[in-house]
């Protein structure tokens, strides 16, 4: 039997940065508290950890915000996830001449 805690599971796809989003880091704040990760690789001697980043919530149904700064220097902002789910993040690429 497991708990009643809950979690988030993201797998990442970089675009302007590396496929995988090795280096990106990634906060996730919900309840009053934010958790950090880093997208290393998971690397070891002889194989590679899947890719997929966990975060544990505990009581909480939801993140509020989930910021991921990509090694490309992009950063990106998603609100309001559903616990209890993996969910996939392409990087988006920003055109900043609409932004002038």
């Amino acid at each position: 039997m497991g708990n009643n805690n809950h979690w988030i599971e993201v797998d990442l796809e970089g675009v302007v940065s590396n496929r995988d989003g090795i280096g990106a880091l990634l906060l996730a704040s919900t309840g009053g508290t934010t958790q950090m990760r880093v997208q290393d690789g998971g690397m070891h001697r002889f194989s590679q950890n899947h890719q997929r980043i966990h975060f544990g919530l505990a009581e909480n149904t939801s993140v509020k915000r989930l910021t991921i700064y990509w090694p490309s220097g992009i950063i990106q902002e998603i609100d309001n996830i559903r616990a209890d789910q993996i969910i996939k993040v392409i990087e988006r690429q920003v055109d900043h001449h609409l932004l002038q």
